[in-house]
């Protein structure tokens, strides 16, 4: 599990692959508080050696529904919002992808999510994530399309990887996950 001791790394290797600046160490910080409940946490790392190489930042269920005001339509989903996990980021390292790395850390997520009680998990697909990779990995998660939101990522200041050095204009695509005793 990532824990605060760990931040420095993940803004370090999250700064290098999805853009400079789109997380700050105090959200991070934040991030991982919201990763907590009922002494378990649902965000994971990997590391090669000493060196970070996925990242898996994950929202306990119930913690992160009032920090939205866009992007996510709770009306939408089958489920109530207190029973609901948010698969934040992931991150794999680009000579590690490919390898299942980003699956194993994220069905580490999904054990401690349903321990936590969470009935789905809510995350948001890059559209314009290279090969589609985004939302492939995802399907072949199991998670379903709900609604895709345009310009997710615009108001975020950060130099994003695909749009940069202009504001980020790419597509999220809010999807779901519905956990089962068979997940």
């Amino acid at each position: 599990p990532l824990q605060v001791m760990h931040i420095n790394e993940i803004k370090s290797f999250t700064d290098q692959w999805i853009g400079n600046n789109y997380f700050q160490d105090d959200e991070i910080r934040l991030i991982l508080e919201k990763s907590m409940l009922k002494n378990l946490n649902a965000s994971y790392g990997a590391w090669d050696k000493n060196s970070l190489i996925a990242v898996r930042l994950t929202f306990a269920p119930g913690s992160w529904i009032s920090s939205f005001e866009k992007g996510i339509t709770p009306s939408s989903w089958k489920v109530s919002t207190n029973e609901v996990g948010y698969f934040k980021s992931l991150f794999v390292a680009k000579d590690f992808q490919g390898k299942s790395l980003g699956k194993k850390i994220s069905d580490q997520s999904i054990s401690v999510l349903k321990e936590m009680g969470a009935k789905a998990i809510i995350c948001h697909s890059w559209l314009e994530s290279p090969n589609n990779s985004s939302q492939r990995y995802l399907k072949n998660m199991g998670f379903e399309e709900i609604k895709n939101h345009p310009l997710f990522w615009n108001d975020i200041d950060y130099h994003c990887t695909r749009c940069g050095p202009k504001k980020c204009i790419c597509t999220a695509q809010e999807m779901i996950l519905y956990l089962n005793e068979g997940t």
